[in-house]
């Protein structure tokens, strides 16, 4: 008997422009945003999850992140060549796909070793998640929860990996320290 795989891997056709974003994003001149914790709506209050800082860099912020929003904004300058990799990636892999809700670039670091609380990137409508894994770190692996937060997969990710997976609750746990795990998070539809 098969169990049913929620995370499904992609392949990455690791195009030159892959290449070539993957390249700036890891290097020392790529401009991140510090955020405390993640979302104080999703802080679940117990020892097993830890609302944890990560390093951010907005590609496109959600519609619903903003009640000024009416549409998904973009707010980066590397917009265009990130819209043209996930394109490559959608495509090579035959998904289909109609907007690009959110896209961030997220560099975690180890904290105290516990998971990030389970949560939905969008509360009020339906989305798939795309992850981009651009280097190599210990753990750090991806979890998805069911409503009642019990766990249903993990994913152990490694360089180039890239997953999707419908719109669950999911929690990311930490690299371990001294590394960094630089990830590259979109929500389709």
């Amino acid at each position: 008997m098969s169990m049913k795989s929620f995370i499904k891997q992609l392949k990455n056709p690791k195009t030159k422009e892959y290449n070539i974003l993957k390249k700036e994003i890891l290097s020392m001149n790529f401009p991140w945003n510090y955020r405390e914790s993640t979302n104080p709506v999703d802080n679940i209050d117990n020892n097993e999850f830890t609302p944890n800082p990560v390093y951010q860099h907005t590609i496109v912020a959600g519609a619903d992140v903003n009640p000024e929003f009416l549409i998904p904004v973009v707010e980066s300058r590397y917009a265009e060549p990130m819209f043209c990799i996930i394109r490559q990636i959608l495509d090579y892999n035959r998904i289909e796909y109609t907007q690009i809700h959110r896209c961030v670039v997220n560099q975690l670091h180890y904290w105290d070793g516990r998971p990030s609380p389970p949560h939905l990137d969008h509360h009020t409508f339906y989305h798939k998640n795309c992850l981009v894994y651009l280097n190599s770190f210990d753990k750090g692996e991806i979890s998805l929860y069911d409503e009642n937060c019990e766990l249903m997969e993990s994913y152990k990710p490694y360089e180039d990996d890239i997953v999707t997976f419908d719109g669950y609750n999911h929690s990311v746990n930490q690299c371990e320290p001294k590394q960094r795990r630089v990830v590259i998070v979109f929500t389709y539809s």
